[in-house]
């Protein structure tokens, strides 16, 4: 289990340079990206990570895999570990996929050798499929590669560590059509009942239906933390122009062919989430659509 606790982060110095705080009660909240932020993330699932550009999606990634980090902190914790930069077991545990791609002058074939030093699992046979699934040149230098070609590369590097966490922010910027079709395969190969993924993503309807657990980041904290299975059995999504249902409808949004509603889903039966829907509602009213599933 990755476990955040009351993380708060600032990027109010004078060089700009994030800082996790041991206490953010002396600082204004406008310079704070995150403020006591909570989170458990679980084996086994699939975790989708959404919110506004700026709303500190990336830096609470950058937090959960140490490239920023304050020893004396003692905010995120890895199987009930410490996270420590130093520490070769704690860090072989998480593969982050960041949402810039690196400019590295060596051979994709090579840098998988090499990443296999430091990931113990590491399987360079699951390495071969993904760039064979890519259709990618795995004796180019990454360096020579295009933005979607150094992102397969990447994702490659992730599904064949074998970590028991990966994260992945904006993993399918870049890719083609193919390409994310490959992506969403290798994706669904790797879900394990040991592994946790979290994909930070504005195309959240691109990994939908393989997702596990919906995070909402918003006002520096998740304002929306369940399950995909409670969400859908908890909320109701329709489309309808019926202006009974819109009077009932916790959250409503017009359309082409009358209005995207969320209703309370009395019935309990599964209902299809509309991502985009429920996202512009908990921003809106978060509290309205929360207090529903505490009814469960």
């Amino acid at each position: 289990m990755i476990e955040v606790r009351d993380l708060s982060l600032c990027y109010a110095n004078p060089g700009n340079v994030p800082e996790i705080l041991d206490h953010s009660d002396d600082y204004d909240s406008s310079n704070l990206v995150l403020r006591n932020l909570r989170l458990n993330i679980m084996p086994g699932k699939v975790y989708g990570l959404i919110g506004r550009n700026g709303a500190g999606k990336t830096s609470l990634l950058n937090c959960i895999t140490g490239l920023i980090w304050k020893p004396s902190a003692k905010k995120v914790f890895i199987d009930d570990r410490e996270l420590s930069i130093g520490n070769p077991h704690i860090m072989s545990r998480i593969f982050y996929v960041t949402d810039t791609t690196p400019d590295l002058h060596i051979r994709v074939d090579k840098h998988a050798k090499t990443l296999a030093i430091y990931y113990p699992d590491f399987s360079m046979e699951r390495f071969n499929d993904c760039v064979e699934m890519f259709n990618l040149d795995y004796r180019e230098h990454i360096d020579n590669l295009s933005l979607g070609q150094r992102k397969m590369a990447m994702l490659s590097f992730a599904f064949a560590s074998n970590a028991p966490y990966l994260i992945l922010d904006e993993p399918t910027n870049g890719l083609d059509i193919t390409s994310r079709k490959a992506f969403r395969k290798l994706l669904a190969q790797s879900m394990s009942p040991d592994r946790a993924i979290i994909i930070s993503t504005h195309h959240i309807n691109e990994v939908s239906t393989l997702l596990d657990h919906i995070l909402i980041l918003d006002n520096k904290r998740i304002v929306f933390d369940h399950s995909a299975i409670e969400t859908g059995s908890t909320l109701k999504f329709i489309e309808s122009d019926d202006r009974d249902l819109l009077q009932d409808a916790i959250y409503s949004m017009s359309s082409a062919y009358g209005n995207r509603m969320i209703l309370q889903n009395e019935s309990g039966s599964d209902s299809e989430i509309d991502y985009e829907l429920l996202f512009e509602a908990v921003l809106e009213n978060g509290t309205a659509i929360n207090k529903l599933f505490s009814y469960n």
